[in-house]
């Protein structure tokens, strides 16, 4: 799906372009580089790359795979795409860890014990080629884009803000989505304080294209929603947060969507 002149979605749960447990997977035409943002759970492999054909390019002219964050629905089909194309992994510094100790990620433990994960997924451990941290430039061919760390989803989450065709545009992951709602989870590093004192990081960035990790991307006027979200952070209400909305988090539509799933 092309999104923009050198931007396209070649996974994603809501648009149903691949696997339901894929996020929001971007692919980045960097003239000289091909990036793919984030690889959902490798699920959805088979469908990703498809994808990148339909886009006009050939998997093997990936180049590089960025990871927003060591959550495994948005790292999970890295090691896979990694050796079927020979692309690169660049993950967050924080998040190498939770890449290579599986067996210590609370949460995939949650999404097994409570169903959202089919006996067939096998995750794969991963370790990045390149790590980078808050505030690098990070230098993919000719595109270049700014890391910025902002905890609050996970410690490691972080975004990444670029300029295409004269237009200003931040790939979120899970920190912000449509409308300023937030990432925030009932799960080890998600915190409601430290997204008070990191989001103003994305005060007056002036981003026109906003591309979250789930759920509808923005083309216009990007900066109001992360705006919105600051708002809420500054009162004493609860701020929206997108995991509770979500439709595919509920028992009754989520749950039964995996019936069909093969398993082994």
């Amino acid at each position: 799906m092309q999104i923009t002149n050198h931007l396209y979605l070649v996974g994603s749960e809501q648009f149903g372009i691949s696997h339901l447990l894929d996020c929001n997977c971007y692919l980045i035409d960097g003239g000289d580089s091909l990036v793919l943002v984030d690889t959902g759970t490798g699920l959805g492999t088979d469908d990703i790359l498809e994808n990148i054909g339909r886009a006009g390019f050939d998997a093997k002219q990936l180049t590089h795979i960025l990871l927003t964050h060591a959550h495994l629905g948005h790292w999970g089909g890295a090691p896979r795409l990694r050796h079927e194309t020979g692309a690169e992994v660049w993950a967050p510094a924080d998040g190498r860890y939770w890449m290579e100790h599986l067996e210590e990620d609370i949460t995939i433990e949650q999404n097994f014990k409570f169903g959202r994960y089919p006996s067939n997924l096998q995750p794969q451990p991963c370790p990045p080629d390149h790590t980078f941290s808050d505030g690098d430039q990070i230098q993919l061919g000719k595109l270049q884009l700014q890391a910025i760390g902002v905890k609050g989803h996970t410690k490691d989450s972080t975004v990444f803000v670029g300029e295409m065709d004269g237009r200003r545009f931040m790939l979120t992951g899970d920190v912000v989505f449509y409308a300023g709602s937030l990432g925030i989870t009932n799960a080890p590093g998600s915190s409601l304080e430290d997204y008070r004192n990191e989001m103003p990081k994305l005060a007056n960035q002036g981003v026109d294209i906003l591309l979250p990790g789930h759920s509808v991307f923005i083309l216009r006027n990007g900066q109001k929603h992360i705006d919105r979200a600051l708002r809420k952070l500054a009162d004493f209400v609860l701020p929206d947060t997108f995991f509770e909305g979500n439709e595919f988090m509920w028992e009754k539509d989520y749950l039964s969507s995996l019936q069909d799933e093969p398993s082994d």
